[in-house]
Order: C-alpha cells, then structure tokens, then sequence
C-alpha cells in the first residue's frame, strides 16, 4: 500500500494535431514525422515556458499538467498563436491546425503518465474541438483573471463521448487581434445572431439558414425544413437549434446521427444526444461514414 501514489489536483492539457492521417499521405513519411516533431516540440516549448510538466507525447498529441489555471490556459493560447503563425515564419508554408482540450481535477501522476477523470475530460474535449480551437470544462475557469475570463464563450452542456451526462464547455478565443474590451468577467463572448449563417447541402440541394429560422429539421418527410429522401433517414431525423451562440445539432432518429468535423478522423456518434456544430463537416444520417452510400449533409457555419 505504501507504493500507492496520492492524487493531486492539476490542470489537465491534452493537445492534439487535426488530420495527421492526411499529412502522412500528402507529404509522405519523412516530412510529416518532422513536422509532427515540430509541433510537439511546440507545445513542450509552451508547456514549460509557463511552467507546466509534459507527462508525455503521443506522437501527434501531447499530454500536460499545470498547477494553476492561468498558466494552462496561457500555454496554450501561446502555441495556438505560434502555430498560426507558421506560415509567415517557418521555411514551409504549412499551417497546422492543433486542437487542445483541458480539464481540472484529482490525477494521480507516474513516470510517464497520468490517471483521473479530468485526464479523461480533457481528451474527450480535445476529440470535441475542431482545429484552433481549445475547449476546457467548467473548472478550469477557477482563478482565472479578468482579462482570461473575457476570452470564455460557452457554449452550452455537451455530450462527451464516455459521459453519460452533458458536461457544460467553454472555448478559449485565443486569437492576439481578438477584442475583449466590452465583455464582461463571467460572461461568456456571444456571437451575433446576425452574422451567423448555416449552409446545409445534400447532392443537389443547398440551404443557408439564419438563427432566426432555428430550429431545423432534417428528415425524410418533405414538411422538414431540409428534407433528405433516403429510406434509412427517419421522418423527423435531427433538429438544429440556435442556442445563443452556437448552433446545437439533436439526433431524433432511430438509426443515429454520425458527425464529422472537416480534418479530423474523430466521429461522433449520436443516439438521441446531441453535439454543437463549429466550423465544417458533414452529417451522416442513419449510417456510418464508413458506409459509402451513408445519405450525408455537408454543414458549414460562416458568416453573412
């Protein structure tokens, strides 16, 4: 029993690159696996320039813990911004988008490794985020300072895969041009509603919707607000709803709801739960992606 190590609380980073996969396949493996080098080097840089401890690397991904909140969240908005500047300072003009979770709580810390629910959080968060986003759970907003705290947008409860209940997520605008000046601490940046438009296509049809048109439906019946004729999509298979900020995708279905974010292998799988929709992707209704005849809806939120 004397071996048995005590947990300690920390704050958890899991840093992830988007669509390794692909870069392997389009630079091939010598050139790759040094940009993968890269970019772990990177976040080890930033993990220990705030003073954080890198546990390990995961080839494309890296796992690390702080004691505080502020320095987490400080390391990571420092990578994400080194890696968007990639492009204008590096020899190769390859921007590499990393994707970064992060969690508080209880872990238990051996050479080389680390254990606890908020390791597990913050790997779920990272598999949630698209590319340049970072994503953290309610605990890490504790201690935060003001200027911090006015970088939070929620957005809202999410299903995170193993999670049997929805865990409430923030992201973290880390971008140097971002404004902050006008929020307010503890309130959440909100996006306007007039900006914001969602561009659904499926073979030939293509709809953009406006939060004030949330919510819709998509379904087999031609009363859905973007119908998809295909016997294997229900009458009333999802619902998208604007959400103050975000739009939130619901499965309805029978068969499930699979989503896929644009350069990343990570699928979320739905069964009357529901995820939010950032970015780009796709939605495959009543099948798998793997499923090449899957009935899928491009998605893809930009602005007006």
């Amino acid at each position: 029993m004397s071996n048995l190590r005590k947990p300690v609380v920390r704050t958890v980073v899991f840093a992830d690159v988007v669509g390794s996969t692909g870069l392997y396949k389009t630079l091939g493996d010598t050139v790759a696996a040094r940009l993968m080098t890269n970019v772990t080097d990177a976040v080890a840089a930033a993990v220990h320039g705030r003073g954080g401890q890198v546990v390990k690397t995961l080839g494309d991904g890296v796992l690390a813990v702080f004691e505080l909140n502020t320095e987490a969240v400080n390391a990571c908005c420092d990578v994400q911004r080194t890696l968007a500047n990639w492009g204008h300072t590096k020899a190769t003009p390859i921007v590499v988008p990393l994707k970064i979770g992060l969690s508080r709580g209880p872990v238990v810390l051996t050479p080389g490794d680390c254990f606890g629910d908020a390791v597990n959080a913050a790997a779920r968060l990272s598999d949630s985020a698209g590319g340049g986003q970072i994503l953290v759970s309610d605990a890490v907003m504790e201690g935060l300072p003001l200027e911090l705290l006015a970088r939070l947008r929620s957005l809202g409860a999410i299903f995170l895969r193993g999670y049997d209940v929805p865990v409430p997520v923030h992201q973290i605008e880390w971008d140097a041009a971002w404004q902050n000046s006008q929020t307010l601490p503890h309130q959440p940046t909100v996006i306007s509603a007039l900006t914001q438009l969602l561009n659904l296509c499926w073979l030939d049809s293509s709809q953009d919707f406006t939060p004030e048109q949330s919510p819709i439906h998509i379904g087999r019946t031609q009363a859905a607000e973007f119908a998809v004729n295909d016997i294997r999509v229900s009458r009333q298979h999802a619902r998208i709803e604007w959400r103050g900020s975000y739009f939130m995708l619901t499965d309805l279905s029978s068969n499930g709801t699979w989503v896929r974010y644009n350069g990343q292998d990570n699928v979320l799988a739905l069964r009357r739960n529901e995820c939010v929709l950032h970015g780009q992707g796709e939605i495959c209704l009543g099948a798998k992606p793997t499923d090449p005849t899957a009935p899928t809806v491009l998605f893809q939120i930009h602005s007006s």
